[in-house]
């Protein structure tokens, strides 16, 4: 190997290192910020803060801190004479039927989210959403017209059946809430809607990711804010003398700023790596909160509660390998085409 081909040998394999490092960088900040917002919340929601219910609240107040942080690295960038600047609203698309609907699912589902938070553990929490993958698969076929597969309905079976496992664990553990396991299920539901909504329509025309998200988070706000009020929650946090605390205001600003660092490093890591990777990382960044969860809170659970996540995982892991599959199939064709 003379001197010039050892050169470029360096360069590639430094190139894959910077590569590989730069991947596994973001899947792990995107597991740190998704696991810490679910903590977070789940402290925000716990009653930690007196008996009150929190749960609209909180997703209001999320979108408003995303907002102003936006608002604030905009700010900052422009002192320092960088490139980034505050997006500018457009009515138009700011209203368009197509954000509108991907605002209000989004809504949905966060709210959802948050009162499902409020009743089951973190423990839970994968298992209790694990209906997403599946609600997905049903509208995919229905609004999508892609073909059903019975190695997919194999999947969702694992699924299903961990599901109803883990419940039955739950239920005999005695920490089993049906208001958990009923907005668990809305909040899947509408977590599927918005991602067939986001894959029918994708992103607004001349609206970039930056722009959508902070389009998504004021369409949330003006959303939110008649039922912050008609329920009487903003009210009750301003009343109560609990909720002076800096601490609690600390926790809100920073599950704001969680809920916008989840959502744009999700769309990196979907950019660096694929769409079936990010699946596979969610899938073990649930299993890693999981099992945080059970050391943090010093849970005790029994084996059939174990094979009832792992059902879930294999369910997961098994729709994966199949997206996998067909895309490797449907490049090794795409190539053959090319050839011919």
């Amino acid at each position: 190997m003379n001197l010039e081909s050892r050169g470029q040998f360096s360069l590639n394999m430094q190139s894959r290192q910077h590569t590989f490092l730069t991947v596994a960088a973001i899947i792990a900040s995107y597991w740190t910020v998704s696991i810490s917002m679910v903590f977070v919340n789940k402290h925000l929601l716990s009653g930690s803060y007196g008996d009150v219910d929190l749960s609209i609240f909180v997703a209001w107040y999320q979108s408003l801190a995303a907002i102003a942080f936006i608002q604030f690295i905009g700010l900052f960038q422009k002192m320092r004479k960088k490139s980034l600047q505050i997006p500018e609203v457009d009515i138009q698309a700011l209203f368009q039927k197509d954000m509108l609907k991907i605002s209000l699912t989004t809504v949905i589902m966060i709210v959802m989210n948050n009162l499902m938070l409020k009743h089951i553990g973190v423990a839970f929490y994968q298992v209790a959403r694990s209906f997403t993958l599946v609600f997905t698969i049903v509208l995919s076929a229905s609004m999508l017209k892609q073909p059903l597969t019975w190695k997919v309905s194999l999947a969702c079976l694992f699924i299903i059946t961990g599901y109803l496992i883990g419940i039955d664990e739950e239920n005999n553990i005695g920490t089993l809430s049906l208001w958990g396991i009923m907005y668990g299920l809305l909040a899947s539901l509408s977590a599927a809607v918005c991602g067939i909504y986001n894959k029918r329509f994708g992103s607004a025309p001349n609206i970039d990711s930056l722009k959508q998200a902070y389009y998504n988070n004021i369409n949330s706000c003006l959303f939110l804010a008649p039922l912050v009020y008609s329920t009487g929650q903003a009210g009750q946090v301003f009343e109560s003398i609990e909720m002076t605390s800096v601490k609690f205001w600390v926790f809100l600003t920073v599950s704001g700023v969680l809920s916008l660092a989840v959502a744009w490093v999700s769309t990196l890591q979907i950019r660096v790596t694929s769409p079936v990777t990010h699946h596979i990382s969610i899938t073990g960044r649930s299993v890693a909160q999981t099992i945080i969860a059970i050391l943090y809170y010093r849970e005790q659970k029994t084996m059939w509660w174990w094979c009832g996540n792992l059902s879930v995982v294999s369910g997961v892991l098994l729709y994966a390998w199949l997206k996998s599959y067909k895309l490797n199939l449907s490049k090794d064709k795409s190539v053959l085409l090319f050839k011919t």
